[in-house]
Parts: C-alpha cells; sequence; structure tokens
C-alpha cells in the first residue's frame, strides 16, 4: 500500500525500511494530491484537516508516530472512513521517567539549593525539602504512563488517586489505585499530574476556575499535552503561590516563547523533551513500521486512539 511520510522521521526509520525491504511502498515528497496514496504516517508538527482528505480520496489509514493524536481531525477522518493509529508504547519509559525526575526536583528543591551554594548561605536560607510520602497525588489520566507514575509514588509511601473515565471498578481494583472524580481530587491533593490525551474534553482541564477552588497550595506536573494546562491561569497560581511549585514539558504554542515565570525558583521547565531519549526514538520507529506492517499484512489495527470524550466531574 503506498504510503506518503509527511513529517521528517529519523534516518532509523528509513534504514529499517531498507532492511525490511519495503521502500517501494513509501513516498516523502510533497505531494498535493494523490489517489495512489492510502496510508500517512505522520508526527506531531502536522494538522491533518478535512482537506488531506479531499486530496487523497483512497486514504485509508492515519499512523501518528507518537502517543497524542490532537493533531489530525477526527470527526473528518470518520466521515472518510479513515482510521486512525498511534504508538502508544514507545515514550513510556521515557516519559515515565521524566514526570518522575520532574517530582524529585520540586520536592527536593533543587533550584534554590544551587542559589544557596552560589550564594554562600550553604543550608541557613533554605526550608526544609519533602519527601514523596509526603505527597497525595492525583493521577490524571491513568494509562500507560500515568500507571507507572502512580506506582513509583506508591512504592514510596506516597498516598495515591487516579481520574481516568475508561477504567471499569474491575480495573481499578486490578491496578489497585483508588478512583477518584477531577473535582473531588482536587480537594484532595496536594500534587497533580496529567498524563490524559488533548481533546475538546481535556483542553484548559487546569483553568482559572479550577485554580480558584484550590483549597491550599499544590504542585503541578504537566508532560501531557500543552494545551491541558492554561498558561494564564498557571501564571496567576505561580505569583499568587497557589501553586507552590510548577514542572511543565509542554506548551500551549510550541516553539514557547519564554514568559517571566521561567526565572521563578520553585519553576522547573524543559522544550518538550519527556521523550527525547535515543531509546525512545529507536522504540518509535519500530512500533511505527509494525503498526504499519500488521495493518498492510494482515488489515489488523494494533493501537489505540482513546478521545476522552468524557469525563466525571
Amino acid at each position: 500500500m503506498k504510503t506518503l511520510v509527511l513529517n521528517e522521521m529519523p534516518k532509523q526509520f528509513w534504514q529499517l525500511i531498507e532492511k525490511r525491504g519495503i521502500e517501494e511502498h513509501f513516498e516523502k515528497d510533497n505531494i498535493l494530491f494523490s489517489e495512489d496514496i492510502e496510508i500517512f504516517i505522520i508526527r506531531t508538527d502536522i494538522l491533518i484537516t478535512e482537506s488531506y482528505f479531499k486530496r487523497f480520496p483512497n486514504l485509508k489509514l492515519i499512523i501518528r508516530a507518537g502517543s497524542g493524536v490532537d493533531n489530525v481531525d477526527f470527526e473528518a477522518a470518520d466521515r472518510y472512513n479513515v482510521k486512525i493509529c498511534n504508538t502508544p508504547n514507545a515514550n513510556v519509559q521515557s516519559a515515565y521517567e521524566h514526570t518522575i525526575s520532574m517530582v524529585m526536583a520540586m520536592l527536593k528543591n533543587h533550584t534554590n539549593a544551587k542559589q544557596a551554594l552560589k550564594e554562600k548561605s550553604w543550608k541557613s536560607s533554605l526550608e526544609a525539602s519533602y519527601e514523596i510520602a509526603d505527597l497525595r497525588a492525583l493521577i490524571v489520566g491513568v494509562g500507560r504512563i500515568g500507571t507507572k507514575v502512580a506506582k513509583f509514588l506508591q512504592d514510596n509511601g506516597a498516598d495515591v488517586r487516579g481520574v481516568d473515565p475508561y477504567h471499569t471498578d474491575e480495573k481499578w481494583q486490578e491496578l489497585g489505585i483508588e478512583k477518584t472524580s477531577y473535582i473531588q481530587g482536587l480537594k484532595w491533593c496536594n500534587l497533580i499530574t496529567y498524563h490524559c490525551p488533548l481533546t475538546k474534553l481535556t483542553t484548559h482541564l487546569f483553568s482559572e476556575p479550577i485554580l480558584n477552588s484550590l483549597k491550599e497550595p499544590i504542585w503541578l506536573l504537566n508532560v501531557s499535552r500543552g494545551k491541558v494546562v492554561d498558561e494564564v491561569a498557571l501564571e496567576k497560581g505561580i505569583n499568587s503561590g497557589m501553586l507552590k511549585g510548577v514542572a511543565i514539558d509542554v506548551f500551549e504554542d510550541e516553539p514557547w516563547e519564554p514568559k517571566d515565570f521561567i526565572d521563578k525558583p520553585n519553576v522547573y521547565l524543559t522544550p518538550h523533551t519527556g521523550a527525547y531519549t535515543g531509546k525512545a526514538k529507536a522504540r518509535l520507529v519500530e512500533e511505527t513500521l509494525d503498526v504499519w506492517q500488521k495493518y498492510v499484512k494482515n488489515n489488523e489495527l494494533t493501537s489505540e486512539t482513546v478521545r476522552w470524550d468524557k469525563m466525571s466531574d
């Protein structure tokens, strides 16, 4: 099946295609119209709208090399009977590790500790840091990454509750995580970490009304999608002290234009590097081509595209 690769892919991708002997199926030229193309392979920095389905009338499948599929118009894809797959496993370990590294940096007050050394004040200027057992952690999106984060925190003494509208009671019991609603979880937690996809429902899931509803200051992390967190609310929370620590890897607009809060010592920011490891890149290439080959050879769809089109209060 003729496949158009619409974004830059790692060189390992093309090397593996050659190794598997399937080069004749792939195009990477900037084709504006074709009746031959049946599969797209895309990454983050392209938006698939209805115009693509009109220009490629025999398109059958879009493979998103990565976990998020918010850059595809699902409603248009449904109208044109185009299936959507992603590669949900490739980035799990790296994104999980990135999350935990950010949790630890906030709890252990790394930035202020370094500043104390620079100022030669040693420990006298520092407040006591925290342990994981001090956490009441709310995991919003208890999928592959969220589950690993929850387990790590639980194993180290934190209380953990989860929000995920697609888990049954049996699944929650299997995971060993207490389920809660988003609003009730916010009333309970002192740390919230987002691991949900971006949809109409999850856009600005953290907002000014949510900030204003907080009963006590919390730590906030987001390594999912930038628009899950409203950056206006984020900045207000940082400045008011209701967000006592913030760790962000994804932004509403990327590349991100730095805002004033970038220099706050309790703010930890990284440039969408949660999956930026050599091993994650290798897994991405392998999983993308595995999804492609199973569909082409067996008409088998092997990955999930959960849309989060419902949510409890």
